[in-house]
């Protein structure tokens, strides 16, 4: 990191702490303050200002007021944090540059995603509806010794509304909108005794489509969603507290937009042209011959999970926490991966996933001067992720000798006619990958106040790891022809079978040690300053790849821990009665063995070790309510994340803007019979690209064109609310994009590897009604 850099980003750090004397007499003429919110993202109960890590936490208020529903939504209003959605089954959480989005089973999340304190991480189960939620609790860094698995760079927790025994509580709300949007969501907390409750809460919401199907299919990137959660709160004693939780969610959404920019929608029959090259317009898509059962193109997912929590205090300084959870997830996506009407390959993958964790932890606060916690943890998974291909060999010659029309069509009967007849129309391969790991964890945090304003925090992890990986691959209907099978030896188009088609196992142990060293120091109870050192670390994996020749052995390979020190300075301020609220922060990454996803030349994602990286940044955040009627919010965030060496050298990390940025206000009125609330926001992001080779030709084998981008772009959002002074009904109209800016959010995806690269479009303009109801 050059001094220049140096300078500029603590310029801006101190600029960002220190800016409240400007807004002096702008908040002089008003009493309101900004809602205090206590977090728990050390594992006690503390003020944002007084926890010495760059978070972000939302209340359930803030998240209504915002229109957050998912976690797409609320990446838009958190520095530092993004978040891509191509599908519930397929979304990447990214964290200062650092993506985690990897379907692989043998795979490691990077990023943490947590249901109250249990990792939801494996990314074919993370993504999941945020509804009747407490908080969100979003901390930057490598926080592994708090959060444990997967904390390389950062960790989301989700904080659930609990049951509550004092008080009956019930609410509702209903949503309508274009695109055949609708929504219902409802809550009820009934107290059974003075120390038994039980909270019902669910969600149901449907909307069509945003990509038209060309072939009179259901439209594509639709939303069908039904969650549900049960909660079971007991306080026998002022000692014992245990809440029991269940949670389900089952996704079915139409199939996700993948658009060819190489060949142009056509009916698949006359091969007339029914559509255009736009990366957002309508797409010819479909699943074929009877692929997988004759499943249509889309999502059918099913996560659940089962989570006891139980808190006892032993004494005034001394308390033991439980966290025991059981959770599974089974999802199967089909997608025509090749973005055209023509059947060249069809894809599914079969994503399941069981895992079981107990963590176990001893805390000790004394209202003293040190304050800690130290326990053990034990979490097992067992997962696979099985891909059915579906190739049509004819079309698929035509396309590698390159005479397949651009970009007009060309009838199947046309096809028929040119390509060589002993081609199969139909060509099905099947690999599989499976990953199981055992891993036990220790771990110790400790805080000591040196004096009133100066205190320091160390904490350490050590994780053992018990892994297996395994592949296998099989020809479901014989060998390849355009491989040149022959009865004597049958060989896959682009995957070469494992030996009689079974998977084949192999086991590895990893062991490691993580940890954190920070110092805080309050020269007031409305500022504080810190600064810390963290190391963190990703397990070792080991990967797995198809033989180089049918029936030969399965290629096994280790891939190295992958490694980040962290250096973090950060300043935090609440003024003039906490009407203002700001933080700032810069940071510098240095990684050792960067893990990365790519397309090898069969179209297979796999993990490769891109050598050395870092990354350099700064976050701010700031909350102004000058007056009882007017709020000011936002957000900055820039990192400069970049490859240091090997075939990447100085490439941008994939979805990883530079700069990036979200301003919003809340402006109130009190309007006949009751108050009137509009919230605009905006949020704006720099270039990104979608691949670690940011799209340079020189790196590909098969693309010659760097398209596989999104510029910079911004988003517009408008909710406006009445409420009456009396009763307990809200009404809100709402826009998300309003100005239908188009974006897209993916390119290249599996038919970047073949030379025909596809586009994923992002959402167009949503607008509709909204009625909520407290009973």
């Amino acid at each position: 990191m050059t001094s220049r850099k140096l300078i500029l980003l603590a310029s801006s750090a101190a600029a960002i702490s220190w800016w409240g004397p400007a807004s002096a007499d702008v908040a002089a003429d008003g009493p309101t303050q900004i809602e205090e919110l206590i977090v728990t993202a050390q594992k006690r109960e503390q003020k944002t200002l007084d926890v010495p890590i760059a978070i972000t936490a939302y209340s359930r208020a803030n998240l209504d007021r915002l229109g957050v529903q998912e976690f797409e939504e609320l990446s838009l209003y958190v520095p530092g944090f993004e978040v891509q959605n191509q599908s519930p089954n397929n979304p990447g959480f990214v964290m200062r540059g650092i993506t985690s989005d990897s379907g692989e089973a043998t795979n490691e999340p990077r990023v943490s995603v947590f249901q109250d304190g249990v990792s939801i991480s494996k990314s074919r189960g993370s993504y999941i509806e945020l509804f009747d939620l407490e908080r969100v609790e979003i901390a930057k860094g490598p926080q592994s010794t708090l959060y444990g698995r997967g904390a390389l760079i950062g960790a989301v927790n989700l904080v659930q509304a609990k049951a509550d025994p004092s008080d009956w509580a019930a609410s509702s709300k209903v949503e309508a909108g274009n695109f055949g949007y609708a929504m219902f969501e409802s809550m009820l907390n009934i107290p059974l005794s003075d120390t038994f409750a039980i909270r019902f809460a669910g969600r149901l919401k449907k909307r069509d489509g945003f990509v038209e199907n060309l072939l009179d299919g259901k439209d594509f990137n639709s939303t069908n969603t039904a969650a549900g959660r049960v909660l079971l709160n007991w306080r026998p004693t002022e000692n014992l507290k245990a809440d029991l939780i269940f949670n389900y969610e089952k996704d079915r959404p139409s199939g996700t937009s993948f658009k060819s920019l190489t060949y142009a929608p056509t009916n698949p029959t006359t091969g007339a042209v029914i559509g255009d090259l736009g990366r957002n317009s309508g797409a010819a898509l479909a699943a074929s011959d009877g692929f997988e059962g004759g499943k249509d193109l889309g999502l059918d997912r099913s996560v659940w999970g089962v989570t006891a929590l139980v808190d006892y205090t032993i004494s005034e300084s001394l308390s033991l926490s439980s966290i025991t959870a059981y959770r599974e997830f089974d999802s199967l996506e089909i997608f025509d991966a090749d973005g055209f009407s023509m059947p060249l390959f069809l894809f599914g993958e079969d994503a399941k996933g069981k895992q079981t964790s107990q963590e176990l932890r001893l805390n000790y606060d004394g209202g003293g001067k040190l304050t800690a916690f130290g326990g053990v943890s034990y979490f097992h998974e067992d997962g696979s992720q099985r891909v059915p291909l579906q190739f049509n060999e004819k079309v698929y010659a035509l396309h590698a000798a390159g005479v397949l029309p651009k970009p007009n069509g060309l009838a199947l009967p046309t096809i028929n006619a040119l390509a060589p007849a002993a081609l199969k129309s139909v060509h099905r391969e099947t690999y599989a990958n499976y990953g199981e790991t055992t891993a036990y964890d220790v771990f110790a945090d400790a805080t000591y106040k040196i004096t009133d304003q100066i205190e320091v925090t160390g904490g350490i992890r050590y994780t053992r790891d018990d892994k297996t990986s395994g592949y296998g691959a099989a020809l479901d209907n014989g060998g390849s022809v355009l491989a040149g099978s022959t009865p004597a030896l049958a060989r896959g188009l682009f995957l070469q079978p494992t030996k009689d088609g079974k998977p084949e196992y192999k086991d590895i142990t990893d062991t490691g040690l993580t940890y954190r060293v920070v110092g805080r120091y309050a020269p007031s109870d409305q500022l504080s300053f810190y600064a810390s050192y963290a190391r963190g670390r990703r397990p070792k994996v080991l990967n797995v790849a198809a033989p180089v020749a049918p029936g030969a052995p399965v290629n096994f390979s280790v891939l190295p821990a992958e490694q980040v020190d962290s250096y973090e300075v950060g300043a935090k301020s609440e003024l003039f009665e906490r009407r203002l609220s700001l933080e700032g922060s810069i940071y510098h990454y240095s990684y050792d063995n960067f893990q990365t996803s790519v397309l090898n030349g069969a179209g297979q994602v796999v993990t490769a070790n891109a050598g050395e990286a870092a990354a350099t940044g700064f976050e701010g955040q700031l909350n102004l309510r000058p007056t009882s009627n007017i709020e000011v919010f936002g957000t900055y965030a820039y990192n400069h994340a970049r490859f240091g060496n090997g075939i990447f050298e100085g490439n941008s990390f994939r979805l990883s803007p530079d700069h990036s940025l979200s301003l919003g206000a809340r402006f109130t009125a009190s309007v006949p019979g009751g108050t009137l609330a509009v919230t605009p926001t905006y949020t704006w992001q720099s270039k990104i690209f979608f691949d670690a080779n940011n799209d340079i030709p020189a790196l590909q084998t098969n693309d010659k064109i760097q398209d596989e981008l999104q510029e910079s772009y911004g988003l517009m959002n408008l909710r406006v609310g009445y409420t009456p002074a009396q009763g307990p009904w809200a009404v809100e109209l709402f826009a998300t994009n309003l100005l239908d800016e188009d974006y897209i959010k993916d390119a290249g995806n599996t038919g970047g590897a073949f030379g025909i690269p596809t586009f994923i479009a992002g959402e167009p303009r949503y607008y509709g009604v909204s009625f909520s109801i407290r009973y």
